[in-house]
């Protein structure tokens, strides 16, 4: 795996328009993006993620660094045509079919005749709108017209698709289908960088993750390191026993749940011996769960300006930004 686009002490200022003063400063970013992976640029709402992805899109230009795509170019008139692109508020022309859509922006990329057809076709049934393509654009949920606004960005046949709060706005049933589609992508070969601040989403589908606060990236990681490192405690659900008996063992925290009996455990419990003494008093075990972190603890944690776990540098040549939020001036 190598790297396909590359930030190198990229900042941007925005100036106001009047006074010329300073109103907000990002970077400098030094971020890899590698290919075939799942990225995720996390950060709460006014950190900079949406100027970030203008900045690679060529919508707006960096202060000063610079952003290198593919084969070392930083030519994004080169680039635009390797790199499919969804907003997070698109705007598509209601009149429209799904297909006539996806046509439209089949001729902008210079596809015609029996090419566009073909392109438009396979993107309406990868997406699942196979029995919509011939509907208005009018009457389209907010999921559809997400799936919609996946396949245009898809339709220069992209091998990077750049996507901002794509599960933003979506319900439970919408935001399984649009996680479904983007995992499907990277098993196309494609990179995948998007933004979110729906950290359960991207819990379930990314390699790695940077997370951006105030301007600047606070922590770089990857995702199975954070979730599958060592366990903060253990929880065992019981049944027929009584919870104040319970507590005298002193095994750990006790609470009810669902009319079960459920014991949290410290991390250094002697986890062995305290289930034999449940058992020899009668206690019937259902469950022993380890509980580690989400990926939610550790952006929390970030944000308040923590240490956080250690974890493993994401692959040679990549820099872990282990700076806290007190140190990046946010």
């Amino acid at each position: 795996m190598n790297e396909i686009l590359r930030f190198e002490g990229t900042t941007k200022v925005l100036r106001s328009d009047l006074a010329g003063r300073h109103l907000y400063t990002l970077g400098p970013l030094d971020l890899e993006v590698m290919r075939g992976e799942i990225f995720g640029y996390l950060g709460p709402n006014g950190a900079g993620k949406t100027i970030t992805i203008k900045l690679m899109m060529g919508l707006l230009r960096p202060t000063s660094g610079r952003i290198v795509y593919f084969d070392g170019s930083t030519r994004i008139q080169k680039a635009r045509q390797k790199l499919g692109f969804l907003p997070e508020q698109p705007y598509f022309y209601q009149h429209l079919t799904a297909r006539e859509l996806l046509a439209f922006y089949g001729h902008l990329f210079g596809l015609r005749n029996a090419a566009l057809s073909s392109r438009v076709t396979s993107l309406v049934r990868l997406v699942g709108l196979d029995e919509h393509a011939n509907t208005r654009l009018s009457k389209f949920s907010k999921g559809m017209l997400q799936r919609i606004g996946l396949a245009q960005a898809l339709i220069n046949n992209p091998d990077v698709v750049i996507l901002d709060e794509p599960l933003s706005g979506l319900d439970p049933i919408g935001r399984s289908e649009i996680r479904d589609l983007i995992v499907k992508l990277k098993g196309e070969g494609r990179t995948v960088f998007f933004s979110s601040h729906i950290l359960q989403d991207v819990e379930m589908i990314c390699d790695r993750v940077a997370i951006l606060a105030n301007g600047k990236i606070l922590r770089m990681a990857v995702v199975p390191d954070v979730l599958y490192g060592s366990v903060t405690s253990y929880e065992v659900l019981t049944s027929n026993a009584p919870p104040n008996l319970i507590r005298k063992l002193n095994l750990g925290m006790v609470s009810a749940r669902g009319g079960k009996t459920v014991i949290t455990m410290p991390p250094d419990s002697d986890l062995n011996t305290s289930l034999k003494r449940l058992i020899a008093m009668g206690v019937s075990i259902e469950a022993v769960n380890p509980l580690r972190q989400t990926l939610e603890d550790y952006f929390m944690r970030e944000l308040k300006g923590g240490e956080g776990p250690a974890v493993k540098t994401p692959g040679p040549g990549h820099r872990m930004f282990a700076g806290t939020s007190k140190e990046n001036g946010s």
